[in-house]
Formats: structure tokens, C-alpha cells, sequence
């Protein structure tokens, strides 16, 4: 049996760059998903799989009107596009007219944490929902989640959640499963 080093050679003497390898896939840290996959239905009834998947949560509370955030991890370079609408179903990516961020790249880290202000105006109680997108550029592979939301008078910094936006992005903490 190859001992932990051994294999930590192997790997580095065939190319492969082991921070890229430690980031799986795309995760939105904030705000919390409220959506999760699309249970198994039997075939005759594929026709209808909501395109945000199943409601599992209530609508998380996000800041309507000053400074925020927004937490993702993923692929570094992959380049993240954040999207709202106020209609509760929607059925495709056009359905979101809203634009909060467009294109933003992971960073090296793996991690993305990013200043925001919804730049159009809301309601207090507001229920909308976000779509978040991460897209890599050079295969136009998209992955996306979404996340129910109701806009609120309430302040969420980023400096007061490190875990999710450590060291201005240079560093990845990984955010237990259950946030996940």
C-alpha cells in the first residue's frame, strides 16, 4: 500500500495542480440555499422538474438597501453571474431580470466573496429568488443553484462571517455540509 507521500509525488510528477483538485464543484455560502435537487420521479413524469429544484427551506432573509455579500466557493477562473426575479417559479435562466453581479471569477483560493447592494429597489418582505451561476470559460459548462429570498431592513457584513469571507478571498475555509 503507497504511503500519503508517495502518492502526493505521483500526483505532483503527473501535472496535477492539487489546489485545483481540491475544489469539487460550486457551492453558494451566502445566502444559505433554500432549494435542493429535483427528486427521482418515474419517467412519465420527468415533463415537469422545476428548473430551481425543490423548495426545502423558507425564504432566507437578505439585505434589501445597504452593503452586503455574497459567498461562493468553486473552481478558480470559473466566473459567477448572480440573477433575481420576484416571480416564486421560474422556468429558465431568462426568467431573472434583475442583475446583481455578472461574470466576477472565482479566485485563486477557490473562493469568492463579494461586496453587494442590490442596485434596483425592493420591497421590505419582498420574496424573490436569486440564481446563482458559476460558468467555466473555457468549456461553457454552467452549474447553478437558486435560493429563495425576502428582502429585509437588517445588516449582514462580511466581516462579521469569516468562515465564509476569509482573508479577502486568499484563503478557502471549508463550510460544513449542512450549509452546503
Amino acid at each position: 500500500m503507497p504511503s500519503l507521500l508517495t502518492a502526493i509525488t505521483l500526483l505532483l510528477a503527473l501535472g496535477v495542480n492539487l489546489t485545483f483538485a481540491a475544489h469539487a464543484g460550486f457551492h453558494v455560502q451566502f445566502p444559505w440555499a433554500t432549494r435542493g435537487p429535483n427528486s427521482r420521479t418515474r419517467p412519465v413524469m420527468d415533463r415537469y422538474n422545476p428548473f430551481c429544484g425543490e423548495i426545502v427551506h423558507n425564504p432566507q432573509r437578505y439585505t434589501r438597501h445597504s452593503r452586503t455579500f455574497l459567498s461562493f466557493s468553486g473552481h478558480p477562473g470559473d466566473l459567477v453571474t448572480v440573477l433575481y426575479t420576484r416571480h416564486r417559479v421560474p422556468r429558465k435562466r431568462d426568467d431573472f431580470p434583475h442583475l446583481i453581479l455578472q461574470d466576477v471569477p472565482i479566485q485563486p483560493s477557490g473562493q469568492l466573496c463579494v461586496n453587494v447592494t442590490i442596485p434596483f429597489k425592493t420591497e421590505l418582505s419582498e420574496m424573490g429568488v436569486m440564481y446563482f451561476e458559476a460558468r467555466d470559460p473555457r468549456t461553457g459548462k454552467v452549474q447553478h443553484y437558486c435560493s429563495d429570498v425576502k428582502m429585509a431592513d437588517e445588516i449582514a457584513l462580511p466581516e462579521e462571517h469569516p468562515a465564509m469571507c476569509a482573508a479577502y478571498n486568499k484563503t478557502l475555509i471549508p463550510m460544513p455540509d449542512e450549509y452546503l
